[in-house]
């Protein structure tokens, strides 16, 4: 087992997330730009304990991105005072997969991890492809913790990658997708924001009458168009028969439900809702035509707002989001999600403390600590209220979804070695022909059951 995980981890090829466009994930990806961000050194205590001898050492290496590294230094002093026998030594870095890539080569693994498992490392995806993490299902079966987390962000493929019933992978920061839109001409023309599919369009035709178009997306980056395409689908099929198609079973692909799914996402094109000229825009192109109204709604995460600050937009431009449309306001709402793992290696000599530092991210305690200090949480229960004084309305607005009955869908293809064929690619890739008219949304569903049939030898068992 040992020889087979430093195969991965030495191998120069990382595979990557399934989704991601400038998605939810590119954020944390992004080291702060911080003085702090810059170091290696350990997190400093406030005071050296006099019996240093006597304490366990809990060693736990996270990945200093978006969200920073202050939060971990707060979090480590808490757990501290309250376990007064156990020192915490924090090791934050933005190159952190491969500073401890060595001690795992070398059977010196840190006690925990915070290392997102599309970070360019590798090292999640190597430790799971080998079986490598302990198994954190009684982490999650304490009813306390069971009790505070909110519904789906446990029973997915994300923290469960085995499809066992066992948790190896705990979630920490979350990001959502959706529909980004301008408040304020909202309530200029007393429009309400459309529900279900049925809505949306005939939104979409009263629109075109005030000179708007209903939709645009970043045309030359299709795949910000998973915010709409895979919420359509899993509500249509339920995650487990969508995951058959994620994992290239034969005909999943053409099941009626994904079928009407990505049909009913090219009726965008085919009813004439589409911004003219969308195709063929960058992302920061199509965001800024939407910013000047030129359409209605944008599909998009949360750092929209950052990332075009600065940007110009219509007088009274307020910040509005929601999730992508359902098909009957009766169904089980899904919201595209991205997230964000801990994990502890099996070979760590610390696992029933590392288990305890766990828990304790889902305390109160920690919770608001995460807030104040990284403007993130984790996904629990009335956490969002938190991140209201500390972030902007509309990104507030993507966390409170899941408070309103939406549930996420966590979803990822399966891996394949050995042939050139993206998946993820050739999903997205078809995209421009289905808003240029070229392609109907059944033909969409038969071109990926086809690339099923490509890679299915060549799946990562």
């Amino acid at each position: 087992m040992k020889r087979k995980f430093i195969a991965t981890l030495m191998a120069t090829a990382v595979m990557g997330s399934m989704f991601t466009g400038c998605s939810s994930t590119a954020q944390p990806e992004t080291p702060s730009q911080t003085p702090d961000t810059q170091t290696t050194q350990e997190a400093p205590k406030t005071e050296e304990p006099t019996d240093s001898a006597e304490k366990q050492v809990l060693d736990i290496a996270v990945f200093e991105g978006g969200y920073g590294r202050a939060y971990w230094d707060a979090v480590a002093e808490a757990f501290e005072k309250q376990n007064p026998n156990v020192d915490v030594v924090v090791n934050a870095n933005p190159e952190i997969g491969e500073i401890i890539r060595p001690d795992l080569l070398s059977g010196n693994a840190p006690d925990f991890i915070y290392l997102p498992s599309t970070n360019k490392s590798g090292i999640t995806d190597a430790l799971v492809k080998d079986k490598l993490l302990a198994d954190l299902s009684d982490v999650f079966a304490d009813s306390e913790i069971k009790d505070k987390m909110l519904p789906g962000f446990i029973d997915n493929v994300a923290t469960q990658p085995y499809g066992d019933g066992k948790v190896y992978l705990a979630p920490l920061y979350y990001s959502t997708t959706g529909l980004f839109y301008n408040k304020t001409v909202f309530e200029q023309n007393n429009w309400d924001v459309p529900v279900t599919w049925d809505e949306f369009f005939a939104l979409g035709d009263k629109a075109k009458e005030a000179g708007r178009s209903l939709f645009t997306y970043q045309g030359l980056a299709p795949g910000y168009l998973e915010a709409v395409l895979l919420p359509a689908i899993t509500a249509k099929v339920g995650p487990d028969n969508f995951i058959k198609a994620l994992n290239y079973e034969d005909g999943a692909w053409e099941q009626p439900g994904i079928v009407e799914a990505m049909d009913k996402v090219a009726q965008i094109a085919t009813g004439g809702y589409l911004m003219d000229g969308t195709v063929a825009l960058s992302h920061t192109q199509a965001q800024q035509q939407w910013l000047k109204g030129d359409a209605l709604f944008i599909p998009c995460g949360s750092w929209l707002e950052g990332e075009m600050a600065d940007s110009p937009r219509e007088d009274g431009f307020e910040w509005g989001f929601t999730a992508a449309p359902v098909f009957d306001k009766n169904d089980t709402k899904y919201v595209f999600t991205t997230v964000e793992e801990m994990f502890i290696p099996a070979a760590s000599d610390n696992v029933d403390l590392a288990k305890e530092f766990l828990k304790f991210q889902y305390s109160d305690e920690a919770i608001a600590l995460n807030a104040q200090n990284a403007k993130g949480i984790p996904p629990v229960k009335d956490a969002a209220e938190q991140l209201k004084d500390v972030v902007s309305p509309a990104t507030y607005e993507t966390y409170k979804l899941f408070d309103q009955g939406y549930e996420p869908s966590i979803l990822r293809f399966g891996s394949v070695q050995g042939t050139e064929i993206s998946p993820r690619s050739e999903l997205f890739g078809q995209v421009a022909s289905v808003m240029n008219g070229e392609m109907t949304g059944t033909q969409w569903a038969a071109h990926m059951e086809s690339v099923s049939d490509s890679v299915r030898d060549y799946v990562v068992k």
